[in-house]
């Protein structure tokens, strides 16, 4: 149901403007017109193709957010006042408070002066210490979470917190929140600790210094890629506060600064006194607060992050039974881990490409390597042949997409893109290529040989994208799925809301079907051309790739790839044989043969009904 001003919610709370909107809810400033305060409404998004247990696992998620919140006592804590039910949903009263996210300040005035970050990072520390004495550990620590009001800064946002001892809503191999704010433990699939929103603190600091994240990327793969594999960078703008960052910024965990320790050596930055970190006394009752104007930008921009459907055990049942059908077909070992793969047209030809900068060309009958293409300047993350299957695209961490001769084994094109490449997908008829990078999609055309088009959104922070056989194209990132049909006068389209970055889009065969798979572990489908919508569920692990073709919806999760049929989304089966995380998923035309690549240094070729 559409709300609007002047509406009365649950009885008592009178909506009077919309503050901010996000891929999982709006919020509104409201007037308590019973105790006569102002106060910050949350209604939280119940897409109506949730079945019913996954909608009561949603209200639940909402229950356990305000939960969450009520539990910690610290003026840098929003305060959550109740939450009511109305119109079937679930909305949470917090208090309201005049401020700007921190996010929103950096992009608008630049960075910020090591002093003032200094302060901000003294004020959030202490209401990780109150959460974290509490039993709370936040798993969502970013500058779009951290206002920045008159009383100091604030940190918002306990929707995906884990409080000890509540029965988990989250299954363990999920990775929740912003990728590039995510610490190594987490990234590895661990389950998050204390330390964990210490890092977290850490990179959102690194970008109030800096006005950049410490760890950018053209694709969530990409940025995880970075949090394991590279060291932190330094941030030559932080001054005396470098060695905190540094210090929150360890990749061990157990080596990591304490909110203490962190607070003893910034409190001496700022000359001022250590503030106490003990327990914190029982909870008081604290008095109405301020609610933030801009400051909802900061609650709704990431703020109920993708929910976790239920689970199902006989999914999962079925899941675990390996179908009759689905076989290996042999392995093809490379020598260094590999985060992409794609077969050409005709099946023939696979390419994969990985961390030493090269691209393999197989021969897939034989299973031999056939050609090095070199020519990267860092890790190969992206492959894709045109449609004839003559040219090889393939993008990378350095920035830059380059276009290969497939039969001659040559490199014929240079495209310098200036920021790291997650995907990259030649249109139907082969003349345009997609490329998508941390700023967008941009379009080149292949015979001019020219930029044509950049598509950008103020609400994504990272793509992936798609072409279907009819030219559609499909872009996503971390709150939204958008399509642009064929057409010289071609607009972007939203074409559905999604509650967990994209990791990777698929089209079928036909074009009438779109697959999405995402973060949260789910693959959601549409159907086109009737327009609906499915969820595809029985994985436990973060998804990293997606293809669709034939009978099948593949997805990959850690070393696993799950199968589910495309008609009824039924799963109905999962390949094993990796023994590391599978990056790459390639399936060929007529949906027969699957290739996966994986940090193991393997091909694995498998054969589908």
């Amino acid at each position: 149901m559409t709300h609007e001003a002047g509406q009365l919610i649950a009885g008592q709370y009178r909506l009077v403007a919309e503050i901010g909107r996000g891929g999982f809810g709006v919020v509104w400033r409201a007037r308590d017109e019973r105790i006569h305060r102002d106060v910050a409404v949350k209604e939280l998004f119940l897409p109506s193709y949730l079945h019913t247990d996954q909608r009561q696992e949603r209200h639940r998620r909402s229950l356990r957010e305000a939960r969450s919140a009520a539990r910690i006592d610290h003026p840098a804590a929003v305060t959550v006042h109740d939450v009511v039910e109305h119109d079937g949903g679930p909305w949470i009263i917090m208090e309201l408070i005049e401020g700007r996210p921190l996010h929103s300040i950096v992009r608008t005035d630049g960075p910020l002066p090591p002093l003032r970050t200094a302060e901000i990072a003294l004020d959030i520390l202490g209401a990780l210490h109150a959460a974290h004495t509490a039993g709370v550990i936040h798993r969502d620590v970013k500058p779009a979470n951290v206002l920045i009001a008159e009383r100091g800064a604030v940190l918002t946002d306990f929707g995906i917190a884990i409080i000890e001892g509540d029965p988990a809503l989250t299954h363990s191999g999920f990775m929740m929140g912003a990728p590039a704010y995510t610490a190594p433990e987490r990234a590895r699939g661990e389950p998050a600790v204390p330390a964990s929103d210490l890092w977290s603190l850490g990179t959102t600091l690194f970008f109030a210094v800096e006005g950049r994240r410490p760890y950018p990327g053209s694709n969530p793969n990409a940025v995880l890629h970075a949090v394991l594999e590279q060291e932190p960078p330094e941030a030559p703008h932080a001054g005396p506060l470098a060695p905190v960052i540094a210090g929150l910024l360890r990749k061990d965990a157990a080596a990591r600064l304490t909110a203490p320790q962190a607070a003893a050596l910034i409190a001496a930055i700022l000359e001022r006194p250590v503030p106490p970190m003990a327990v914190p006394a029982p909870r008081r009752a604290r008095r109405p607060g301020r609610i933030a104007l801009g400051v909802l930008a900061a609650v709704t921009a990431g703020l109920l992050p993708g929910s976790l459907l239920a689970s199902d055990e006989p999914a999962r049942s079925a899941l675990r039974t390996t179908m009759p059908g689905p076989r290996s077909l042999g392995v093809l070992t490379d020598r260094v881990r590999l985060y992409t793969v794609a077969l050409s047209p005709d099946g023939r030809t696979l390419a994969a490409g990985g961390e030493d900068r090269t691209v393999r060309l197989w021969d897939v009958a034989a299973r031999r390597p056939t050609a090095t293409l070199s020519g990267h300047e860092h890790t190969v993350f992206a492959a894709a042949f045109s449609p004839d299957g003559r040219t090889l695209a393939t993008g990378g961490y350095d920035g830059k997409v380059l276009l290969w001769d497939v039969p001659r084994r040559r490199r014929i094109a240079v495209i310098d893109l200036g920021e790291r490449v997650g995907t990259v997908a030649f249109s139907p008829d082969g003349r345009v290529l997609a490329c998508a990078e941390s700023g967008g999609v941009r379009l080149w055309d292949v015979r001019t040989r020219k930029w044509t088009r950049t598509l950008r959104a103020a609400d994504e922070s990272s793509y992936t994208a798609a072409f279907s056989p009819q030219g559609t194209l499909a872009v996503a990132g971390d709150s939204a799925v958008r399509l642009l049909p064929p057409g010289p006068r071609r607009r972007v389209a939203t074409l559905d809301r999604v509650d967990s970055t994209v990791a990777g889009l698929a089209f079928d065969p036909t074009g009438e079907t779109l697959a999405a798979a995402g973060f949260d572990g789910t693959v959601r489908v549409w159907n086109l051309r009737e327009r609906r919508a499915a969820t595809l569920t029985g994985s436990d692990r973060t998804l990293t790739a997606v293809a669709a073709g034939g009978r099948h919806i593949v997805a990959a999760g850690g070393d696993r790839i799950m199968l589910w049929n495309a008609v009824t989304h039924r799963p109905v089966a999962t390949l094993t044989g990796h023994t590391d995380v599978v990056y790459g998923l390639s399936l060929s035309s007529d949906g027969r043969l699957l290739a996966s690549a994986a940090t193991d240094r393997t091909v694995r070729l498998w054969a589908l009904r």
